[in-house]
Order: structure tokens, then sequence, then C-alpha cells
């Protein structure tokens, strides 16, 4: 079963429907994922900053640059 009858173009309607189902279901995603993703950078961001998240590893105590030195 076709979508469209025509000689020169065939669109099955199981690839209609999927491409239909897409088109839906990233138009109602695109604004919760907006919505959710701007505080959750902010938040990083934030962290970063504030330096609750750090790239360097500060060792914690003496002992480790001790036994790190030998």
């Amino acid at each position: 079963m076709s979508l469209l009858e025509y000689d020169d173009k065939f669109v099955p309607i199981p690839l209609f429907a999927a491409s239909l189902g897409m088109i839906t279901g990233f138009t109602f995603i695109f604004p919760w994922m907006g919505i959710l993703t701007v505080p959750i950078a902010s938040a990083i961001i934030f962290s970063i900053v504030v330096g609750d998240i750090t790239f360097v590893d500060i060792p914690s105590s003496p002992e480790r640059n001790i036994v790190e030195e030998e």
C-alpha cells in the first residue's frame, strides 16, 4: 500500500508514518531540552567559577607529596 500511487513516486505508508512520528517527537522534545539544559549548564558554569568543580588534582595531604618525590 502506498501513500502516493504514481508511477514515478512511491512513498510507503510505514516510511511516511515514521517520518511524521519523528517530526512530531522532535517538535515536542526541543522546548523541553531547552528548558532543562539552560539551568543545568548555568549550574555547571557556576560550580566551575566557585570551585566546586576543578580540573586540577590538588593533593589533599603532605604525605602524598613525600611519596611522589621518592
